[in-house]
């Protein structure tokens, strides 16, 4: 992908830019649940690990055995991440090329000892590190949070500049969070950390929509990501968000990239 100075390099400080809170929620996107062995495509086996911290697993296990097919590995991925919610978390990881097995992944679990022990003791004080998952999370909350998150609404303001005064009721954002793309964009072995929405006040239809993918500080994106979100910017307004965290809680900074289909 191009360098750093192809992204429009936003900061922000002592709270500027920060919106009302007045705006709904955020939304999640696709929420229905996804079921093993209801599609196939991509073929997933439980490991015994998995099974150790995550219970609602273990009924999956009794009824479907220890081999799950879904209908691609995005699918499988947010199965996980659906079972994760609701306890140990879990991860998928493919099978190697030389694998003898004939799957394409298993389900694992997502284990740390560097982040679920603590790092030091002092009395009734626990010093955790934060590992990689964390440091992510932490940046995905930074760039989406609040009623208008600032680094989004001035990316949007930006990009729709010649569109604002035409607007009736204002621009409202709305942020949907979660890693599924809906049934009308069509299956890609992608997990979007959130949606962007655009509107013209609440009640009128989207002026645009922006898929997005957030990494924190050196998180590189995966070569599947990029190939995905390169075939749906053909369709959609597909973008790629890095923000930096290391002057926290003082400053942040964010670097927003848009796909293009065509782009190396």
């Amino acid at each position: 992908m191009g360098p750093d100075d192809d992204f429009d390099q936003l900061k922000f400080s002592d709270g500027q830019l920060v919106g009302s809170g007045d705006d709904p929620p955020p939304e999640t996107i696709n929420s229905e649940p996804i079921i093993p062995n209801e599609d196939s495509g991509f073929t997933l086996e439980i490991k015994s690990g998995a099974l150790e911290v995550n219970e609602p697993l273990d009924e999956v296990h009794e009824e479907h055995g220890e081999l799950l097919s879904f209908g691609s590995r995005g699918d499988a991925e947010r199965f996980a991440d659906q079972l994760s919610a609701k306890s140990g978390a879990l991860r998928v990881q493919s099978a190697a090329p030389n694998d003898p097995s004939d799957v394409h992944g298993y389900l694992l679990a997502e284990y740390d000892r560097s982040v679920r022990e603590p790092a030091e003791t002092d009395g009734k004080t626990w010093t955790f590190d934060v590992g990689a998952n964390l440091y992510g999370s932490l940046g995905e909350a930074v760039v989406k949070s609040g009623g208008k998150p600032p680094a989004l609404e001035y990316f949007v303001r930006r990009d729709l500049d010649d569109r604002l005064e035409d607007l009736k009721f204002g621009l409202r954002l709305n942020v949907a969070s979660g890693k599924a793309l809906p049934k009308d964009v069509g299956r890609l072995n992608w997990h979007p950390d959130c949606c962007v929405i655009a509107r013209d006040g609440w009640k009128d239809g989207p002026l645009e929509r922006y898929w997005c993918e957030i990494k924190t500080g050196n998180a590189s994106f995966e070569r599947r990501q990029i190939e995905s979100m390169r075939k749906l910017a053909a369709e959609e307004r597909v973008l790629k968000i890095r923000v930096l965290i290391d002057d926290l809680p003082d400053q942040y900074s964010v670097r927003i990239h848009e796909v293009n289909a065509g782009e190396e």
